[in-house]
């Protein structure tokens, strides 16, 4: 029988010492190479965009369907509130955004198009409700919606919360 290379013990001793050398790299990994994070891949929700009050609905209106405010901003003499609308289809959802209107006071006053013409006063409200293709009652987002809207003055200016865009959703020129 040839004599081994290294001793058995020897042999051993190196097998239990590279065992141990990964365990302790096993469990100081952790520290080793990683990014400091900065809150931007997956930043803390924020508050709702309409919720902060920054820049209220007409007649402080309030949303009545599960929503995500994605773009929030000024066009001219108007703003233009652009969202999705979860676990309702288009008609309903339409009929609570209507309705969210019409609880403080906005009434119907025809379509344009596709949207629904609201008004009080001389404020002037469309409401534009479109169905995502292929969505099913197992689909959260089911669609979008478009709010066209006299435009308001930030109701809290010196509020850091009202000059987030990650907030307000106001992300610039639209």
């Amino acid at each position: 029988m040839p004599t081994p290379v290294v001793a058995p013990r020897l042999r051993i001793a190196g097998i239990v010492a590279g065992i141990l050398v990964a365990l302790v790299l096993l469990l100081l990994s952790h520290g080793f190479g990683r990014a400091v994070p900065t809150n931007n891949y997956r930043p803390l929700l924020t508050t709702d965009a309409i919720a902060t009050g920054c820049f209220p609905l007409p007649g402080d209106a309030r949303l009545d369907l599960a929503y995500q405010v994605r773009r929030d901003g000024d066009a001219g003499d108007r703003r233009r509130l652009e969202g999705q609308y979860d676990l309702v289809d288009r008609d309903e959802a339409q009929r609570r955004l209507v309705g969210s209107f019409t609880a403080v006071g906005f009434r119907a006053a025809g379509t344009e198009g596709d949207a629904v013409v609201l008004t009080k006063g001389s404020e002037r409200v469309t409401v534009t409700v479109t169905e995502l293709p292929g969505t099913s009652a197992d689909t959260l987002v089911r669609g979008t919606f478009v709010l066209d809207l006299p435009v308001v003055a930030v109701a809290r200016p010196d509020d850091p919360l009202c000059r987030d865009p990650k907030s307000t959703k106001r992300w610039g020129k639209q």
